[in-house]
């Protein structure tokens, strides 16, 4: 598979997200790799199931869509 700069223009640095999650919601760490491990449903109702606090935050975050950042936590925890 080969990345394109269209592909690198789309990407989202999600190092923010994550460093926030884990310093104002480290319960939802554990969850969160879970539901991207199990695919975008899992991760879907993972999302839908946090506070609003929550996903406001991490939408200010990653500015983009949220299949972006499911994309990008797939390429950061497992390497797909």
């Amino acid at each position: 598979m080969s990345t394109t700069a269209t592909d690198a223009q789309k990407r989202i640095n999600i190092r923010p997200v994550l460093d926030w999650i884990r310093w104002a919601a480290p319960w939802v760490w554990n969850a969160m790799v879970n539901a991207v491990k199990w695919g975008w449903g899992a991760f879907l109702n993972w999302w839908n199931g946090l506070a609003g606090w929550i996903r406001n935050t991490i939408n200010w975050f990653i500015g983009g869509a949220l299949w972006d950042f499911f994309i990008e936590l797939r390429r950061y925890f497992f390497g797909w």
